[in-house]
């Protein structure tokens, strides 16, 4: 891979990595978690509200309905005792407290159910009070250690992550940006995550398009011509593969009557001394030779792509095609 082609493929990785992170900060910051004792006091608060709505108050209905919806959805972490973390989906919930009009019946068997499940989750194993008794212990000085700082390479990484956010900042609207007195950067999180996540999507997706084309062109290059393979010791010359393409054309063998044509055209630039004829050689060889000749190789690269597609990838040729590229062949011919 070239250096230049590694280092934008390592960029938008980095690129990718930083949107992931940016995206868990966003979602973090946007909903912080829920003790679960808060949680569980929030379970019973709805329980009592929608219990006590009245079918014929419709209005006040949906109006308290939506407060709680609102409410619902800002809950997606709650803390447990332990202080572990447990992700909780409240969609099916709130898609009902917003449901016009709201279905009374079904949200009183939603917040019934939810009471069970309340009432049924198992007791914490260890209380407030066992994890007081875990203070005094923690405090002593076997438990104790200082934070390690940042290494230089870390504070490196920050300085270049600060640099591209800023360079991002640049083309973003004004609203979008916010100095502060350190002279960082308070970037909108949501647009700037969105931004270097299509940019990395869209430079991972060139890197691969790029890598793909060299790849088959690598396989097409490398393949040999050995085009007078299976003609014995016979030596053609420029006319005389000509004159064997034509042969082959009239007999409606256009495909073999390509490859001599092609051939032909090789002799000929050979014999002019315009590119050195080798069995050994490639077709990509062949248009380095001449690459110091634009209009030579535009020609030679069209007749060489035309010869790919029939002779190693067996497209089919009718009479019309056939004399297009005849055509072309005798553009190339005229070449000196």
């Amino acid at each position: 891979m070239k250096p230049q082609l590694r280092f934008v493929f390592t960029l938008s990785i980095a690129m990718l990595l930083l949107s992931i992170f940016v995206r868990s900060n966003e979602v973090l910051a946007a909903n912080p978690p829920l003790p679960v004792e808060e949680y569980w006091s929030k379970l019973a608060e709805i329980h009592d509200k929608v219990m006590g709505l009245e079918s014929e108050n419709v209005e006040s209905n949906q109006a308290q309905l939506q407060q709680l919806a609102d409410e619902w959805q800002q809950i997606t972490v709650v803390i447990l005792a332990d202080r572990s973390t447990m992700a909780v989906d409240h969609s099916y919930l709130v898609a009902q407290l917003r449901a016009t009009p709201p279905d009374l019946p079904r949200l009183r068997a939603i917040v019934e159910t939810l009471r069970a499940t309340a009432q049924n989750w198992p007791a914490t194993p260890h209380t407030s009070e066992d994890i007081a008794a875990l203070t005094p212990i923690l405090d002593r000085a076997e438990f104790q250690w200082q934070v390690e700082q940042p290494s230089l390479f870390w504070r490196l990484v920050s300085r270049v992550v600060r640099a591209i956010l800023n360079l991002f900042a640049r083309f973003l609207p004004e609203n979008s940006v916010t100095s502060v007195p350190d002279g960082a950067i308070s970037l909108n999180v949501e647009l700037i995550s969105y931004i270097i996540t299509t940019l990395s999507v869209i430079a991972l997706l060139i890197i691969l398009i790029y890598l793909s084309r060299n790849i088959m062109a690598e396989f097409a290059g490398q393949a040999q011509l050995n085009l007078d393979q299976g003609n014995g010791d016979e030596l053609l010359t420029a006319d005389s593969a000509l004159e064997r393409a034509r042969t082959l054309s009239s007999s409606g063998d256009y495909r073999t009557a390509v490859r001599y044509l092609y051939l032909s055209s090789l002799l000929l630039l050979d014999e002019r001394g315009l590119l050195r004829y080798d069995r050994s050689r490639t077709n990509r060889e062949y248009l380095r030779n001449v690459a110091h000749l634009p209009q030579l190789a535009g020609i030679l690269r069209e007749v060489i792509e035309i010869f790919d597609r029939v002779w190693y990838g067996f497209q089919e040729l009718d009479e019309t095609t056939y004399n297009r590229y005849e055509a072309r062949v005798a553009e190339l011919r005229k070449q000196k």
